[in-house]
């Protein structure tokens, strides 16, 4: 399996934490046109097939038909037939948001505390990592941190920072931190991954990444806890926020 097809399995799994069995087609449409409307789903991308949809949102296909054929009547998405088809992201007029801005402000309202929770916990994460890694662990950590590091596209990117963080959850020795670190992480993202991207977050998140392992393999709890709470805060947050 290629890199660019195991992110896309990684962007659509586990969203049944998000939408619950009996969630409407309004609720499915509005989680996908929130990712189109911060740029998660750029004008362009190929969304899974009504058959893959439903089964990781765990939801019936005529409820995936039918957010999808809400979608296209709002003409945010396309729907092409043949060799090569399938439901893409179209080029999105701000007048065809414009009905939908209120549940796109609530959705911007919400991610904005999960965001505020998100780096909080991952600061207890990385300190917990550092009392309690092993050097097999930390070796991986320096590796992830690497991998990172040579992935300057927006989607391996994102993919590849979330592998370096589950990986910091894991050497905490604790399941339960890691299913809660999973858990946050699919709500804020709602199968969509919407962290900002640019080449000066990357390169920032770069030396973020090798001063957290520096400090996990220091055993500095405090410093490990702070600098990925930073992290977080700087590379996922806008200002003042």
């Amino acid at each position: 399996m290629s890199e660019t097809n195991e992110a896309s399995g990684h962007e659509f799994s586990g969203l049944s934490d998000v939408v619950s069995l009996t969630s409407a087609p309004q609720q499915i449409a509005d989680h996908i046109l929130s990712g189109i409307a911060v740029g998660a789903l750029p004008e362009g991308t190929l969304l899974p097939g009504e058959r893959t949809l439903a089964a990781d949102l765990q939801v019936s296909r005529s409820s995936v038909r039918a957010a999808l054929l809400r979608l296209e009547r709002l003409g945010v998405v396309e729907r092409r037939r043949g060799r090569g088809g399938g439901t893409f992201v179209s080029h999105v007029n701000p007048e065809a948001l414009a009905p939908m801005a209120g549940r796109i402000d609530e959705f911007h309202a919400e991610r904005l505390n999960l965001l505020d929770a998100r780096a909080i916990f991952q600061n207890s994460l990385a300190a917990t990592a550092a009392m309690r890694r092993t050097e097999v662990e930390l070796a991986e950590l320096r590796e992830l941190a690497e991998r990172y590091s040579e992935r300057a596209e927006a989607a391996a990117a994102r993919t590849a920072d979330a592998r370096f963080h589950f990986a910091i959850a894991r050497a905490g020795h604790n399941p339960e931190l890691v299913r809660m670190a999973i858990d946050i992480d699919t709500r804020i993202n709602a199968g969509f991954r919407h962290d900002p991207f640019s080449r000066k977050l990357f390169e920032h998140a770069v030396q973020d990444h090798a001063a957290i392992v520096d400090a996990i393999e220091a055993g500095d709890a405090e410093a490990a806890g702070r600098l990925c709470e930073e992290h977080f805060r700087s590379t996922t947050m806008p200002p003042h926020s």
